[in-house]
């Protein structure tokens, strides 16, 4: 699965936005960005080079759980940006779901609803851990240098 270079540059900004959220965000951007890294490893650990004729189960197990932990925080959370981010995750499982019930989906449809699904993931991610960032910097009171 990383045997291309777009997949390695792919895989490096997947691996930044994650590390962005977890050293700059707040709980529930920690929490979706490990979610997403767990979810990541353990597509890399199950997936099969296929030529993409079907659905691989357990990659759409994984991507529905990523849903089901999306849902869960845009329903926990007063942030905007895990709505957009089950929304996005949404697509990636329905389109894993329209694949396994018609076949004659060609391969390219498969993969770029797959992209752009997950990079709308990350890309709401990115997002609201900044906002979550800046927010917090707005509010911390200036620091005294002694003077």
């Amino acid at each position: 699965m990383l045997d291309s270079l777009f997949s390695q540059i792919g895989a490096v900004l997947w691996l930044g936005v994650c590390a962005f959220a977890l050293l700059k965000g707040d709980k529930p951007e920690r929490f979706a960005a490990s979610s997403m890294v767990v979810a990541w490893l353990a597509t890399l650990a199950v997936h099969r080079d296929t030529l993409l004729t079907g659905v691989t189960i357990p990659v759409l197990v994984i991507d529905a759980a990523l849903f089901l932990v999306m849902l869960g925080l845009s329903w926990r959370t007063d942030r905007n940006w895990p709505v957009w981010a089950a929304a996005f995750q949404a697509i990636v499982v329905l389109v894993h779901v329209v694949t396994m019930i018609d076949l004659r989906i060609r391969a390219i449809a498969y993969l770029s609803a797959q992209t752009v699904g997950t990079y709308g993931v990350l890309i709401c991610l990115a997002i609201g851990t900044f906002w979550a960032w800046q927010t917090r910097e707005a509010i911390r009171p200036p620091e005294n240098d002694g003077i």
